[in-house]
């Protein structure tokens, strides 16, 4: 996927491109590093848990991006914003609290 990432974003990048300052790259490697440890955390929680009890917790990023960029950046949470959480949430507590989630997981497919 990096790769099929990679060259997409190369053809329009191509006509602005600057070379990293110096003081730029390491940086781009804390996060390059940062991003590779958390899908690698992912992948680990996926190995050990059902994804039923991990998403859910991966698609609360949504909102807690929008509260940090409320906080750091002082961006504005608009109501698209505020009822997409909602419903993220509500979804989260829904499928992790739902009366059926026994039966279901014991019933073999």
């Amino acid at each position: 996927m990096l790769i099929i990432q990679s060259i997409i974003g190369l053809v329009p990048a191509l006509n602005v491109w600057l070379w990293p300052s110096a003081s730029t790259w390491p940086w781009i490697f804390l996060f390059a590093f940062a991003g590779s440890f958390a899908h690698f955390c992912m992948a680990k929680a996926l190995a050990h848990a059902d994804a039923t009890v991990v998403m859910p917790m991966d698609y609360l990023r949504v909102p807690l991006s929008a509260v940090l960029g409320y906080f750091l950046y002082a961006e504005a949470i608009d109501g698209f914003t505020a009822v997409g959480a909602g419903l993220i949430l509500f979804g989260n507590l829904f499928n992790l609290r739902r009366p059926n989630a026994e039966k279901i997981a014991s019933i073999p497919s």
